[in-house]
């Protein structure tokens, strides 16, 4: 009972929301998705609200939904809502609302404000604990973002096993990848079932969206996929009811999301489930036909494709073809769906549901209304979309259908119709014949059942019939014989039918004769039996014209062939059985001409054998003129024009009757043979010419018939035969035939529509034919197909006129041109007309797509400068208009109404002259030139752009002048060419296209009339350079060019015959291009310059160019490689002759009167710049073609060529060039920015030179008198020698003769810049080319060490000559040495002067150092003792100058140290020890720098050799710390430094202990032992410590890095040690560095004394073997005590930290090296008497009286316990007394160090201590 009262507390504490426990409700408060949990935790609700209301602003105004919760969840008084106050019921609608506008939120998570207001909800509704599953599932689809890691943060610890998937995640603070979420899915059924309750919840609400129901579906197919492939059973039943067991948790899904069709993601995604489960699961039939259904139930526009993708996969899965009858409707319903079902077919296999499709389409034959699905059948096959098998599988439910149609009902005759032409296409057509042929032997179909059925005949042998197969057939001949009976019996009390059956169209008691006469073809009996029916009157049939005309219309009808074939035979039975030979049957002749036509071969032949019996008919009339039905064949008052017997006889017998075979043979013989014969031509040899009255009664016989005929099938055969005929007989086609026109015009829509469907004839055919009526030879021809529709356009049907306009289109060509002309006119009017009617339209496409002769071209541009002045004539007065702004013209409503029609007439007019191939009529040219004329004028009055007619007209221009180009005479009047319009509308127009045109025109015209337009040219290339020059479509590029090509050597050509100067007269055009070459892009710009400056001259023009870019752009780097690729491109004389020109404008610029100048540049113009900038720019520019050319290299090609004029010309140019770069030097030496950019040139221009030219060219300079000069080009040799100059022997050799010329400079010139600049080169030369003769070098080196250099007073000259000797130094080695005397001591003396106070310099102190580090690099053997001393205290000297560089000095001692003799070295330091010390610690430390690289760096035989000296140094070394503390308060050393330099001195002294061995070393050991112990007074107690410490401090060096090799010296100092000890404290600041220095030397000492370790010297020379050193007693037993004793020193805090760390560590290492119980019991004897403040009963002192040394001496016993565990705890029993009392003892820090002892001896023996200490 307890024990479920307590679950029940602690269930209700878990839940509980106790409002006092405030530490819960500020962790709950600081829970946030996008504040840090401090942040969040110290905000208020207030605060929060506003930030997040923001967040809910900024989403209402993206969607108008979210404003609906600005009433209740972002409300105000949503601040006070506090969940755990609010009821069930209030939780419950709070809910509602939460997950509503979660769900709506959903879309937009990525967006801060969405992410601001969800924030509220978590802050204030804390929907992440109350609404867990749906905040996971509205934020799920983010997985991957940081805001869903935002959002575990925050979640419970405790997530339901719905969301176990994320409990990792949460922990690790990192986003769940894709696979757990699908495995969860997958094997979780209540994480899927809430993913789809979610889904499907927020698809309702219709606030879906794709993050959302993307990941949805793909999570759900890999679920359900997943699913699918773990039931997989080898048990089929198991595996089976596995997957019914799924498919029956799924389709309630599919079922849901199919019902929402306007979510068409959500309904995608269950087609991709369905076909899963379709491909993977073994479903039902049912199954699958439900879900076919359900799926074709639910596509929209937007889901049909992936809807038939889907039907497609479970049709596949389906083992029968037949679709459930709603999918198969869905499917039929669709527009275009044979295209959907062919691009579905590329990438899915449909040929199951295309298969269903077919069978759909076959089922239920004899119910089908229409035949459109008989249509969509017939297309399927026609595309031929299905396979082989699948085709024969298709044929053969074809072929099904038909042979069991009689079992449902009698078919209806169009389906029997189209069935008959789908079978005859399977056996005539290429590509479906073989199959169909295969598809028909491997089956066992009765083809003559099926050729009776379908009443047509199939190319194929019939199978063989089985027994069965008969049986079959008598059963169907009986259910044949069944319906026929029934058919008759029907029609058997009917009475004659009134009248002909041609009449008209619909007669019933025809259609069921008809479907009668169907039953009985094929059966002799049966047809007897049909025709002697009452109804047709077979009796009377002569006098009356039921029977025949019945016959006559069945033939002609869409009837199937054999119906119709059996209706012929029926006639021709008729006819050579009748017995009144007198009749005349020349009313069945337009019939069976037609017939002559039919595609079936067998109705035409019976179609000849009716002919034929009529043609025998003929011969037998012996009286003639009794016409059979001639009054009412087509009812009453019909105009038939009848044919006399005996002419009609005529025409049987010359033009029929002879060629009827070749009609049986081809059905397109009886159309030639009849046109032959009404044209009078003779197509047959047996048959004669008719003469023209009888041809024309033929004609107009055949023509009234086509007239009268009601029926429309024999109608359009008969036109589609007198169609070839244009005139027979004197009479035209157009003529007779007209009132047909008229009536079929007269005709609605619907009536047209209802013939053409009720006789089965398309309605275009039927339009085609009638309009074919009118013949291109009538003269009136367009004017007649016009008048067809012009006057009833608005009542006419649109195909109607659609076939009048095809009609004329095809017609046009075949017209006399005025006739064209007239026809145009009369087009263009109604064109004019409203644009929406489709008269107007069909007469504007008609004018577009006909080809215009240029006469009506020119007729309608006459119009528009007409319509222009008609229009401005509606405007105001002139004088108001000049008066009012920009003269505009000022419309009315109806002035604008008037203003578009004017507009749109120009533009077709226009238009039509743009389509019109306008290159072919130049005609046209002055016209276009008028208009253009016109709509500029216009353009500039009502301020408008017209900017697509402006193209249009200069279009068509421009199409006449370029095929005007190619001739070598203009083909128009050049007088009407108004240039200056093209030019203006280059400049006024903002038109891309218009300009581009205008453009080009000008291009074209400067070529065929350069006179007319030269003179306005110079504005086209000013608008370029604002405008085209920018654009940089392929187009705007070749206009340029164009324009560039045409106009610029056209341009020149007129100035050189003008006698001007070209540069001057094409300044405006340079300009224009320079001007815009920041706007021109960047990979275009090198190729438009070059093409530019090719078509100018590059001779003449390239230097203008060039200086025009250099004084607009200056240095502008883009603008120098423009200017770099012009150049390179040209040879070198050219380009020469270009920096020669561009030179001469620079001085033309600077002068006082400029010329040329002033034209390209604008210099001494108003807005001009100065002309120095100018002149600078210029010269920058020059100086960086010079370098950055290809000069160099053009140059020296052709040096090297053997051309010798080329050579010549070549050296003359530079010659000038150098000549007027030197005369500008000399004029601008007061323009100081001049004369340097003329300096740059200069030097640029030499390095055009190779080295030896240049030396030749210099050596001419040098000559001259102006210093300046000469500096400057000593200057430029230093220059190019600094770089990589020539290698070559003839350059080596040129540079080292040069050398006398410099060094005669040194000595003889006063100019000290000068000298400096021999020096420099001198420097240059030695370094690069010293070695290739040194000899020749050193003169040069001693004139450099001489007075008339470093000897001179000027720092520069010194400076350089310094540094120049030190090349030399580096370059010449010991071939220098007769320099050297002079050289040190002019540099010794020059370092001391550099060193002076108050005229320190730097750079000279330098040099100097930089001079003795080469010398001690190459000739170290030369420097002697007194200079080594000389450049130590000079060194010492530096150290301590401030303004001194401290790297060159160090540098230098550096290389003293490891180059010079290594007791030459220890020889000058010892002898200046002293010196250095008196310098202070930085000389000091580098002295001893020395001593340890010459130490270091030198073999061990020379330490060995200089161990005295090397000693020497040492022990003056080891006594600095003596020294300075003798000093007291003049000491220069303070503590820090003396630690420094002592650390130094240890590491010397390592080095050198590594050099040496064992013999050698003790002696000195020894020796520094006295040094330290007994070598000073007694009295001097200060002095020995020093030393002791210094002696100490090496000694812990020493133990610590030679460690247990040199454990033995320790038997040394053990003594010293102990005396240290007793003395030394750590609270007397006079030995506490002593101290420390001996505890850390103790400690090292002792750590390095391991047993058993191997002994491997450093130094193999140092051979020490020393092991358990302090293990012997006699040592340890010496130095334990007073080690121990030092704890005695920790008396308060500061001195027992001190001890602490330096002393216990020390006594720990003891401990380790004594290693041996007897020793560690004695220590800790020692040790534990500094745990007690009494030794025991006796109560004698026993060291711990102080609670310090108490606390000092547990540390080291925990240190003991740590290093040596069991080890030392093997003394436990004796120590545990100690503890016990410590454990009570007075002072807390010693007990609680006591405490941690004990744990620390529990933690090592594994047991607890407390029943030891009790």
């Amino acid at each position: 009972m307890a024990s479920s009262l307590a679950a029940q507390l602690s269930q209700i504490a878990a839940k509980s929301t106790n409002q006092l426990d405030l530490k819960a409700q500020r962790t709950a408060h600081s829970q946030s998705l996008i504040f840090d949990r401090k942040v969040a935790s110290t905000q208020d609700f207030d605060t929060v609200y506003q930030i997040c209301y923001e967040g809910f602003q900024e989403l209402c105004q993206l969607d108008s939904r979210f404003t609906a919760f600005e009433r209740t969840i972002f409300s105000e008084q949503s601040k006070a809502e506090d969940r755990t106050q609010l009821t069930a019921a209030q939780n419950k609608e709070l809910d509602v609302a939460l997950e509503a506008f979660l769900a709506l939120v959903g879309g937009r998570l990525l967006l801060n404000p969405a992410v601001k207001a969800v924030e509220w909800l978590v802050r204030r509704f804390r929907i992440h604990e109350y609404n867990t599953s749906f905040t996971i599932l509205t934020f799920l689809p983010y997985y991957t973002t940081p805001l869903f890691l935002n959002l575990l943060a925050i979640l419970p610890e405790d997530l339901t096993p719905t969301f176990k998937v994320l409990i990792p995640y949460k922990k690790g603070s990192i986003n769940p990848p894709r696979h757990p979420l699908v495995h969860s899915a997958t094997t979780n059924k209540p994480f899927l079932a809430a993913l789809n309750s979610y889904v499907l919840q927020v698809s309702r609400q219709q606030a879906h969206h794709h993050a959302l129901l993307a990941f949805w579906a793909g999570i759900y197919t890999e679920a359900v996929a997943g699913m699918l492939d773990a039931s997989r059973s080898g048990r089929r039943e198991v595996e089976k009811q596995k997957h019914e067991d799924i498919v029956i948790r799924v389709l309630p899904i599919l079922n849901d999301g199919f019902a929402m069709k306007n979510v068409s993601e959500l309904v995608i995604g269950c087609y991709m489930v369905s076909v899963v489960l379709a491909q993977k699961a073994s479903l039902q039939d049912k199954v699958l036909d439900g879900l076919m259904e359900a799926v074709a139930g639910s596509w929209t526009e937007e889901t049909i494709e992936s809807g038939l993708v889907c039907l497609a996969v479970l049709a596949q899965q389906k083992p029968e073809t037949k679709l459930p009858r709603r999918a198969l409707k869905a499917i039929l319903r669709l527009d275009d769906v044979l295209k959907r079902l062919t691009e579905i077919a590329t990438q899915y296999k449909t040929s199951h549901l295309l298969l269903g499709v077919v069978a759909g389409c076959l089922d239920d034959l004899p119910r089908q209304k229409d035949t459109a699905r008989l249509d969509l059948l017939s297309r399927i096959f026609q595309n031929q979309l299905l396979g082989e098998p699948e085709m024969s599988k298709a044929m053969t439910l074809v072929l099904e259908a038909t042979s069991s149609v009689h079992k449902d009902g009698a078919m209806s005759l169009d389906a029997q119709a189209r069935l008959a032409d789908l079978v005859q296409v399977f056996s005539q057509s290429e590509s479906l014949q073989p199959t169909f042929q295969k598809t028909i032997a491997e089956s066992s179909f009765d083809i003559a059942a099926l050729e009776h059925n379908l009443q047509t005949v199939i190319d194929t042998a019939p199978a063989p019939r089985t027994v069965e197969d008969v049986e079959m057939e008598d059963v169907e001949k009986e259910e044949e014989q069944d319906n026929f009976s029934s058919a008759v019996e029907s029609l058997s009390g009917e009475k004659l039918f009134k009248g002909s059956f041609l009449s008209t169209q619909s007669i019933p008691l025809f259609e069921r004769l008809a479907q009668a006469f169907t039953l009985a073809v094929g059966s002799n009996e049966k047809c007897q039996t049909f025709s002697d029916l009452a109804a047709l009157g077979k009796s009377e049939a002569t006098k009356s014209p039921q029977y025949l005309s019945f016959f006559i219309r069945v033939f002609s009808g869409p009837y199937p062939m054999g119906t119709r074939a059996t209706a012929l035979n029926m006639i021709t039975s008729f006819l050579t059985s009748t017995e009144n030979t007198n009749l005349d049957f020349q009313a069945l002749l337009p019939f069976l001409l037609v017939a002559l036509t039919d595609a079936s071969e067998r109705v035409r032949r019976e179609a000849a054998a009716a002919l034929a019996a009529v043609g025998s008919l003929y011969k037998k009339n012996k009286k003639g003129e009794d016409v059979w039905a001639r009054s009412n064949l087509y009812g009453q008052l019909k105009d038939i024009k009848w044919l006399p017997t005996r002419d009609a006889q005529k025409i049987f017998e010359r033009a029929v009757l002879p060629s009827l075979e070749e009609c049986i043979i081809d059905a397109a013989h009886i159309g030639r043979v009849l046109e032959n014969t009404l044209r009078g031509v003779s197509v047959d040899a047996n048959a004669s010419e008719l003469k023209k009255p009888l041809r024309l009664a033929f004609f107009t016989f055949l023509c009234s018939n086509a007239i009268e005929l009601p029926l429309f099938t024999p109608k359009l055969g008969l036109l589609n035969i007198l169609n070839r005929i244009d005139k027979a007989g004197g009479t035209t086609r157009t003529k007779e035939l007209e009132p047909l026109l008229k009536t079929w015009r007269g005709f609605s829509e619907r009536e047209v529509q209802d013939i053409c469907e009720k006789e089965r004839v398309p309605v275009s055919d039927v339009e085609r034919q009638m309009v074919t009526i009118v013949t291109p030879k009538e003269k009136d021809a367009i004017m007649i197909l016009l008048s067809n529709v012009s006057p009833h356009s608005e009542s006419l049907r649109p195909s109607f006129i659609a076939a009048v306009f095809g009609r004329i289109k095809g017609i046009w060509a075949r017209v006399a041109e005025d006739r064209q002309v007239v026809a145009a006119e009369q087009l263009f009017e109604i064109s004019l007309g409203v644009s929406n009617l489709p008269l107007v339209n069909n007469c504007r496409d008609l004018l577009r797509s006909v080809q215009l002769p240029g006469s009506v071209l020119a007729q309608f541009l006459e119009r528009i400068p007409v319509s222009l002045t008609d229009m401005e004539a509606l405007g105001p007065a002139p004088k108001r208009r000049r008066t009012s702004q920009n003269n505009m013209i000022a419309m009315t409503v109806k002035d604008e109404a008037e203003f578009g029609k004017v507009m749109e007439k120009m533009t077709f007019i226009l238009e039509l002259v743009d389509s019109s191939s306008p290159e072919t009529h130049p005609e046209l040219a002055d016209g276009l030139f008028q208009a253009l004329a016109a709509l500029h004028h216009f353009k500039s009055q009502i301020q408008s752009g017209m900017s697509y007619l402006l193209s249009l007209t200069l279009g068509s221009l421009l199409a006449i002048v370029n095929r005007s180009k190619e001739s070598a005479k203009a083909q128009f009047d050049t007088s009407v060419i108004r240039a200056d319009l093209v030019v203006d509308c280059v400049r006024t127009t903002e038109s891309p296209q218009v300009q581009n045109a205008a453009l080009l025109l000008v291009a074209g015209l400067s070529v065929i009339a350069p006179e007319l337009v030269l003179h306005s040219v110079m504005p086209i290339f000013t608008f370029m350079g604002s405008s085209v020059l920018r654009k940089d479509d392929e187009y705007s590029v070749s206009v340029i060019d164009q324009t560039i090509d045409q106009v610029v050597p056209a341009l020149i050509q007129s100035l050189r015959d003008q006698k001007r100067d070209v540069v001057s007269g094409t300044s405006e055009l340079l300009l224009s291009f320079t001007a815009a070459f920041e706007h021109i892009p960047s990979h275009r710009r090198l190729r438009l310059f070059h093409a530019l400056i090719t078509k100018l001259g590059t001779q003449d023009f390239l230097f203008a160019v060039l200086a025009m870019l250099a004084n607009r752009y200056a240095m502008d780097k883009d603008v120098l490689v423009l200017m770099t690729g012009l150049v390179s491109d040209a040879s070198a004389p050219v380009e020469l002759t270009t920096y020669s020109k561009f030179l001469g404008l620079v001085s033309d610029s600077l002068k006082p009167k400029p010329g040329i100048s002033q034209v390209l540049l604008g210099i001494g113009s108003d807005d001009g710049r100065e002309p120095q900038k100018v002149a600078v720019d210029l010269l920058r520019d020059l100086a960086y073609l010079f370098k950055h050319s290809s000069l160099k290299v053009k140059m020296a090609k052709t040096f090297a060529s053997e051309d010798e004029e080329a050579i010549r010309q070549l050296r003359t140019i530079f010659s000038q060039i150098l000549e007027q770069v030197l005369t500008i030097g000399d004029s601008v030496q007061s323009m100081k920015l001049v004369s340097q950019a003329n300096g740059d040139v200069l030097a640029a221009l030499f390095g055009t030179l190779t080295l030896v030219d240049f030396l030749d060219t210099i050596e001419v300079l040098l000559e001259r008198p102006n210093d300046e000069l000469r500096r400057k080009v000593l200057r430029l040799l230093e220059g190019r020698l600094r770089q990589n100059p020539e290698r070559d022997s003839a350059s080596q050799i040129r540079v080292l003769d040069f050398l006398p010329t410099l060094v005669d400079i040194i000595r003889n010139s006063a100019d000290i810049l000068l000298k400096h600049a021999a020096v420099a080169c001198i420097d240059r030369i030695a370094e690069k080319y010293g070695k290739k003769d040194p000899s020749r070098v050193v003169s040069a080196a001693q004139v450099v060490a001489s007075e008339a250099c470093i000897g001179q007073t000027d720092d520069r000259i010194r400076i350089m000559g310094v540094l120049c000797l030190a090349s030399m130094a580096e370059t010449l080695g010991q071939v220098m040495i007769p320099a050297l005397p002079e050289a040190l001591s002019r540099s010794l003396a020059l370092l001391e002067l550099s060193l002076e106070e108050g005229k320190e310099n730097s750079r000279l102190h330098d040099a100097v150092f930089s001079l003795f580090s080469a010398l001690f690099v190459h000739i170290p053997y030369m420097i002697s003792g007194p200079h080594l001393d000389k450049i130590l205290l000079l060194s010492f000297k530096s150290a301590n100058a401030e303004d001194c560089e401290d790297d060159s000095r160090q540098e230098a001692l550096k290389m003293m140290a490891r180059k010079v003799d290594m007791a030459a070295t220890l020889g000058a330091v010892d002898r200046n020890w002293q010196y250095a010390v008196q310098a202070g610690p930085v000389a000091t430390k580098e002295t001893l720098e020395v001593v340890s690289l010459a130490v270091e760096k030198h073999p061990k035989s020379a330490t060995g050799k200089n161990i005295g000296v090397l000693s020497s140094i040492l022990f003056k070394a080891f006594d600095l710390r003596r020294e300075q503390l003798a000093l007291g308060a003049n000491a220069t050393f303070d503590a820090a430094d003396v630690d420094e330099i002592e650390d130094a001195l240890n590491d010397v002294t390592i080095k050198m202990i590594y050099k040496l061995n064992d013999t050698t070393f003790r002696p000195i050991f020894t020796k520094m032992l006295d040094w330290a112990t007994s070598g000073l007074p007694k009295k001097d107690t200060q002095g020995s410590w020093a030393r002791l410490t210094t002696f100490y401090k090496f000694l812990q060096v020493f133990f610590g890095t030679l460690q247990s090799i040199v454990t033995g010296y320790a038997s040394y100092i053990i003594e010293s040690v102990v005396s240290v000890l007793g003395k030394a404290s750590p609270a007397d600041k006079s030995t506490k560095a002593l101290w420390l220095a001996t505890m850390r030397l103790l400690r090292n000492a002792f750590e390095h004394d391991q047993d058993g370790m191997p002994v491997l010297p450093i130094n193999p020379c140092l051979k020490l073997t020393i092991t358990e050193f302090w293990q012997s007693p006699s040592h340890l037993n010496q130095i334990s005590t007073p080690l121990i004793n030092q704890l005695a020193h920790a008396t308060n805090s500061s001195t027992a930290a001190t001890v602490i760390a330096e002393a216990v560590p020390a006594i720990t290492e003891l401990a380790v090296a004594a290693d041996s119980t007897d020793n560690h019991k004695e220590l800790n004897t020692a040790l534990m008497k500094f745990l007690r403040p009494s030794a025991g009963p006796n109560g004698k002192p026993a060291g711990g009286e102080n609670p310090h040394t108490r606390l000092a001496a547990l540390k080291a016993e925990q240190s003991l316990t740590e290093q040596l565990g069991e080890e030392w705890l093997a003394l436990l029993p004796e120590m545990l007394p100690y503890i016990s009392e410590l454990m009570e003892d007075e002072d807390e820090n010693v007990e609680r160090e006591v405490r941690k002892w004990v744990k620390q001896i529990e933690n090592v023996l594994g047991e607890k201590l407390d029943d030891m200490l009790t």
